[in-house]
């Protein structure tokens, strides 16, 4: 196993996000929970194309998937609906910055649109981004109406605040700021490190939205789900091991200590309730991933 294999190659982890998506949107109206028509072209891996190719054989990973892993599907197409939301409140609300932290192949730049000039900050490593970069300029939109700045960051390594100022991120404008999918990979150095770039970085008034997961996860053996301790043995398999985990507390106390008050912690039965209420039975599992939402607080801006 080698932590730092995504260096070299795109993210395997981001393409099963991904084929998520693409196979939840190839279901039927009354058992979809996304609409996302862009997913399945950032999907290169042969045994998750091959869940792909039919309606049929998508039913199947999703069905294969709900077994072995609990509530990872529903969580992963529910967690883009909920950063959809967020993001088109925040446009709302006059914001025009949008910083996607480890964007994989998140499809939101593709998918939404905005009457205002956006800039949209697509943050991830190197590998990763060039794939998504080669095939996100086949895709996009004409009318797209929004500027894409292409950050590379590696964020055991780099300084994020100085990545974002280098290409054009005004730190004097309120900003919606999405890291989804990432903390879990990630230690807890490299997350501290990050949040304190963000509060040099965010105006007053910005959203943080992350996710994280239950620390107990990353020690697989003690893990309460088997399908949380599955999906943490098929993650160190793929060259990308979860290292850090988070109570909602160790959450709330972090993003305190930088200046960001959490508003709102959001699980998978949280998402069910909120989004495909009739299916709550069906997708309801292990609640070991949760959003957080939370807001840059008005006060002096901290330096990392």
């Amino acid at each position: 196993m080698n932590p730092r294999r995504i260096e070299r190659r795109a993210s395997w982890t981001a393409q099963s996000v991904a084929a998520n998506r693409a196979a939840d949107t190839s279901q039927p109206q009354d058992r979809r929970l996304i609409s996302d028509p862009y997913a399945h072209h950032f999907v290169s891996d042969p045994v998750l194309r091959a869940c792909l190719i039919h309606p049929l054989a998508s039913r199947i990973f999703i069905g294969f998937t709900r077994r072995a892993f609990a509530g990872v599907h529903a969580y992963l197409v529910l967690r883009a609906r909920y950063t959809d939301d967020a993001w088109t409140a925040a446009i709302e609300d006059g914001v025009d910055q949008l910083v996607l932290l480890g964007a994989g192949f998140d499809t939101i730049s593709l998918r939404t649109t905005a009457q205002i000039p956006v800039t949209i900050f697509e943050v991830d490593a190197s590998a990763t981004q060039k794939k998504k970069h080669v095939i996100f300029d086949r895709l996009r939109p004409r009318d797209i109406g929004s500027q894409i700045i292409w950050v590379t960051c590696d964020f055991e390594r780099d300084t994020l605040q100085n990545r974002l100022l280098a290409n054009g991120f005004n730190p004097d404008r309120r900003c919606l700021v999405v890291w989804a999918g990432v903390t879990a990979y990630l230690t807890r150095e490299a997350i501290e490190a990050s949040v304190a770039n963000l509060a040099a970085l965010c105006a007053p008034g910005s959203q943080l939205v992350l996710d994280y997961i239950d620390p107990d996860v990353v020690t697989r053996g003690i893990a309460r789900s088997g399908g949380a301790r599955r999906a943490a043995w098929l993650a160190a398999r793929r060259g990308e091991p979860f290292r850090t985990g988070f109570t909602a507390a160790d959450i709330d106390h972090l993003l305190a200590a930088y200046g960001f008050e959490c508003c709102a912690h959001v699980g998978l039965v949280d998402l069910l309730q909120r989004y495909a209420p009739a299916h709550l039975r069906r997708w309801s599992g292990c609640d070991w991933q949760t959003i957080a939402l939370a807001r840059r607080s008005v006060g002096k801006r901290l330096r990392p």
